[in-house]
């Protein structure tokens, strides 16, 4: 079993002083770097990287601890993932994990996958003893943008024989509406410093490009039309890098996985289309759908903050919806369910208790400074309990106090001290809908 981390997922080092440029132990670290410093300038690629000479960073691992960008929010460790599915490997040397250099271009890291497959499956058909070797195929556990490495992956001649199975997690198979977001200078007037910093990094990322959406997202008033490569060029993007990927996605757009088995985040709010407008780009919690009766219809069909329902599967295979947030979904209990079950053969049936619990929380607060928790999906505040935990040490900060108020549920949250937190929000027999913010 291979598992596949997403976009930000896989620890990376620079490849001669083996110094960490991302993935660090302490989340306090994130704080320091999107705010001030050059911490970040080692993950731009270079005029060498962007003609494909790359080597000089190095993926070394799965995310281990937790990591946090501005807008794209934060990104949990894979511990429970690979716990969860090593509890029911024969041999836990059969789980082993794809780290790759997440800034680079997807067609480029799904070659690395392809020859990673190819090599760990001849290895365990070497081993002695096994039972018809020749049989042995792999399973592929991909989150976020790993789902878009194994696409592309077995579309590779040879590839998907190889694979028995593919179970995704929130993957953005036909793009995010928030990548443009990112990619643009918001909607007017200055950014804080953190996302600017964040935004010009992106700019230089050709991974970041595969993330654009291929769907109808942009929202013209009277109709819908896709992103093309000269609107990225008009909010600041690369062109070039945008062309590029545009093209990548569409080499695949028919492609399916084999024995696919899909979890989707639903019920957070989630940017699904955008207006453009002066050069600047403005997020829409709506999808633009054709109405029946003629001209547009604006729909708002949630996600998992990140990437939009729909756009998170591939309509030939049924979903499995998940009340989470992206970077936290390949944590949660439910999904380690869904994984483990798609392993062993098992189909997992409706989740126990509420279902459609949605989480609303600024990615940016200022310390000592009160920020409004809401919480959708739940009629009394006494149905659901929220705190506020440090992310560098699990303990709990504050439990939140939520109240009903102008029609929804909301409270009031404070960090004491710049840093990354988590808020956590449990009702019903699910597990806590999480979302990482940080305090600069």
């Amino acid at each position: 079993m291979v598992v596949v981390p997403g976009i930000m997922g896989s620890e990376l080092t620079d490849a001669v002083t083996g110094e960490t440029l991302w993935g660090l132990r302490d989340p306090r670290w994130y704080v320091k770097a999107w705010a001030g410093g050059s911490a970040l300038r080692t993950l731009a690629l270079t005029d060498d990287e962007r003609a494909g000479r790359y080597g000089r960073v190095r993926a070394t691992g799965l995310l281990r601890f937790p990591a946090f960008a501005p807008v794209l929010r934060g990104f949990e460790p894979y511990g429970r993932l690979l716990d969860g599915v090593r509890r029911v490997t024969l041999d836990p040397s059969a789980v082993v994990e794809f780290a790759y250099d997440w800034r680079l271009p997807v067609h480029h890291n799904a070659a690395l996958l392809a020859e990673f497959i190819d090599a760990r499956l001849g290895e365990w058909r070497a081993r002695p003893g096994l039972p018809a070797p020749g049989e042995a195929r792999a399973v592929v556990v991909a989150h976020s943008m790993g789902g878009l490495l194994t696409r592309h992956a077995t579309a590779i001649p040879g590839v998907a024989g190889m694979v028995r199975r593919v179970i995704t997690l929130g993957t953005p198979f036909y793009g995010a509406a928030k990548a443009a977001v990112l990619l643009s200078s918001g909607e007017g007037g200055p950014l804080p410093l953190p996302k600017a910093r964040l935004r010009d990094l992106a700019r230089t990322l050709p991974g970041l490009y595969d993330l654009l959406p291929t769907y109808r997202c942009v929202d013209t008033g009277d109709g819908a039309r896709r992103l093309e490569p000269s609107d990225v060029a008009g909010f600041g993007g690369d062109a070039e890098l945008a062309a590029e990927a545009l093209q990548r996605s569409a080499l695949v757009a028919e492609v399916g996985l084999p024995e696919h088995v899909q979890v989707v985040g639903a019920h957070q709010p989630t940017v699904q289309s955008i207006v453009l407008d002066a050069g600047t780009v403005q997020g829409r919690l709506y999808t633009c759908k054709p109405a029946a009766a003629g001209g547009l219809e604006r729909v708002d069909l949630a996600g998992d903050g990140t990437v939009y329902r729909e756009s998170a599967q591939l309509h030939t295979v049924a979903a499995m919806p998940l009340a989470q947030s992206h970077g936290a979904i390949a944590r949660s209990d439910e999904a380690v369910i869904a994984v483990v079950d798609a392993l062993t053969d098992r189909r997992t049936g409706p989740w126990l208790g509420a279902g459609d619990l949605g989480l609303d929380v600024p990615d940016l607060v200022e310390p000592a400074v009160p920020f409004t928790v809401a919480v959708s999906g739940v009629d009394h505040p006494l149905d659901v309990s929220c705190r506020l935990v440090d992310a560098a040490t699990e303990r709990m900060v504050q439990a939140v106090a939520l109240q009903r108020r102008d029609g929804r549920v909301a409270g009031l949250a404070t960090t004491p001290a710049p840093g990354v937190y988590r808020v956590e929000v449990t009702g019903g027999g699910a597990s806590a809908v999480t979302q990482l913010l940080m305090a600069a």
